[in-house]
């Protein structure tokens, strides 16, 4: 197939716009990205592949796997390194879409678990109506978080759709926990944890998730699965990604996983965390073996999970 044809027609696809205005940075067509590519040094082995790649996935997003192979790109040098092909950033590319799912399969685990948990031994430690009061949260130099915080709680309160909670505000009764925390986001009910009071309905949550660890680290690992699992649901990189939050560093998780490297600001390591708390919910090691599983299947791909790479 010569450069210019496409069974996907997107070589005859004009460039948008039309009016006068002068772009600083004018849209490229399908063909014009390709001619970028090239003469940057990439060699193109499966062109049908590259274009329905570069139309589905978009060049900016698939520019993130580029940088691992040109030469120096946090210093604007884009170049491609001599021999680089287009299936060795498409296939890494193929493999997170694959790994964000699995990923997703266990943050889901983990949410689910965790507000359900977390609802029933508050509730039965007499909290069932008192998480809107602001005594039931940390105060003090964390007061204007706490406030942030129960602004947003009563936010999503009002916003949800639930048909449990529309009972409760059509009726004018007050919403219970175990209610109330189903219409609040992961990010939202993990700042419920972190500034909870509640410090023995806590010890007994995160102790039935296997962790022994201060209430401060233990909420800090909720809060790098809410990071792990938003990065998953907006599709993004997770090769080669440098971590912005990860999970403190706990021995027993460490010492679970030893063949799987606990790089400083890895995906690996914020994968070991849940590859953990799947295992111990679920009373089995189905997850991290199927976890483990996809990672051995390509060894180049674990290596960029494992390994995060710093291009500013």
């Amino acid at each position: 197939m010569n450069a210019n044809s496409s069974p996907l027609g997107l070589s005859t696809m004009p460039n948008p716009g039309g009016s006068s205005y002068i772009q600083p940075k004018p849209a490229k067509n399908i063909n014009g990205m390709i001619r970028i590519l090239e003469e940057r040094g990439l060699k193109i082995t499966d062109g049908e592949r590259l274009r329905r790649a570069l139309f589905d996935c978009n060049y900016y997003r698939l520019s993130g796997y580029f940088r691992v192979f040109q030469v120096d790109p946090a210093h604007g040098d884009n170049g491609f390194r001599p021999g680089t092909r287009d299936v060795d950033f498409l296939t890494p590319y193929a493999l997170d879409s694959r790994l964000r799912s699995i990923v997703l399969k266990g943050t889901a685990r983990v949410e689910v678990t965790l507000r359900s948990r977390f609802a029933y031994l508050v509730a039965n430690d007499g909290g069932a109506y008192s998480y809107m009061d602001p005594d039931s949260y940390i105060g003090g130099r964390n007061a204007a978080i706490r406030d942030r915080l129960l602004d947003n709680m009563g936010k999503w309160l009002s916003m949800s759709n639930e048909v449990c909670i529309r009972h409760y505000r059509r009726d004018d009764r007050p919403i219970p926990l175990w209610a109330a925390v189903e219409a609040m986001p992961f990010d939202t009910f993990s700042k419920m944890l972190s500034l909870h009071s509640d410090t023995k309905a806590l010890r007994a949550l995160y102790k039935s998730v296997d962790l022994h660890t201060s209430l401060a680290t233990s909420a800090a690992i909720v809060h790098s699965i809410v990071y792990l699992r938003n990065l998953c649901s907006h599709h993004s990189r997770l090769w080669h990604r440098e971590m912005v939050i990860t999970p403190p560093k706990v021995k027993e998780i460490s010492a679970s996983f030893p063949r799987i490297p606990m790089m400083p600001k890895s995906v690996a390591t914020s994968l070991n965390t849940l590859m953990y708390l799947v295992d111990h919910i679920n009373d089995g090691l189905e997850y991290s073996s199927e976890v483990r599983a996809f990672l051995g299947s390509d060894d180049k791909y674990a290596e960029g999970i494992i390994h995060p790479l710093h291009w500013e």
